[in-house]
């Protein structure tokens, strides 16, 4: 075999190679997306929610109204919990067993004195706790993969701002072929059942 023949071959298995581990990490992370980007949910356990107003870091006067963010956790062992993540690095974040721990925690650590020491204010300020019970209809727009948690972003029907998220949060670092999607989906499975997704083709696995 002619060898710049031989050449071209080796260079090809060489890329498929190189190439096999991303596709194998891309086609993990995609079916795992596919299954559930789209899909429209029903609550089987409570997934709570906080609405707070939250002061800009740069120009305190300017405030931030409405934001909601969720606050259910769990992990694949099934422990659950709530957290909130810190918004200054210095701080840690703050979890809780009881949704309304959170809250009052945010009450208590989220506090800016003001110029000349005119009294205090708060950089974020909680303004109601939200429940989504057993049996509401929600519809999941986005899923983020980090390095040791899947957050699930879950939205009303019809409606475009955030309702709650759940977050399964790992151990250990996820692999990048997310491997461990099976016991992903059986940890999602604990707070919500997965349906159809809302173009109306087959729903996937639950």
């Amino acid at each position: 075999m002619p060898s710049r023949i031989r050449l071209v071959l080796t260079l090809s298995v060489a890329l498929a190679a190189a190439a096999s581990p991303h596709a194998a990490e891309r086609s993990g992370k995609k079916a795992f997306l596919s299954a559930w980007v789209g899909r429209s949910v029903v609550v089987k356990r409570t997934l709570y929610s906080v609405m707070y107003d939250e002061r800009s870091r740069v120009v305190p006067l300017i405030k931030h109204q409405d934001r909601v963010t969720g606050l259910t956790v769990v992990t694949p062992t099934g422990v659950s919990y709530f957290q909130f993540d810190a918004r200054r690095d210095s701080e840690e974040d703050i979890i809780d067993n009881d949704p309304n721990g959170i809250v009052s925690k945010m009450r208590k650590q989220y506090i800016r004195s003001m110029n000349l020491d005119i009294g205090t204010s708060h950089d974020v300020e909680p303004l109601m706790l939200v429940q989504y019970s057993p049996g509401v209809k929600l519809i999941v727009r986005n899923v983020r993969i980090d390095r040791d948690r899947v957050l699930v972003q879950f939205h009303k029907v019809g409606q475009g701002d955030l309702a709650t998220t759940l977050t399964v949060k790992w151990p250990t670092p996820l692999s990048d072929e997310l491997t461990e999607s099976s016991l992903i989906d059986a940890a999602l499975a604990r707070f919500v059942t997965r349906a159809e997704a809302v173009d109306g083709s087959a729903p996937g696995p639950t």
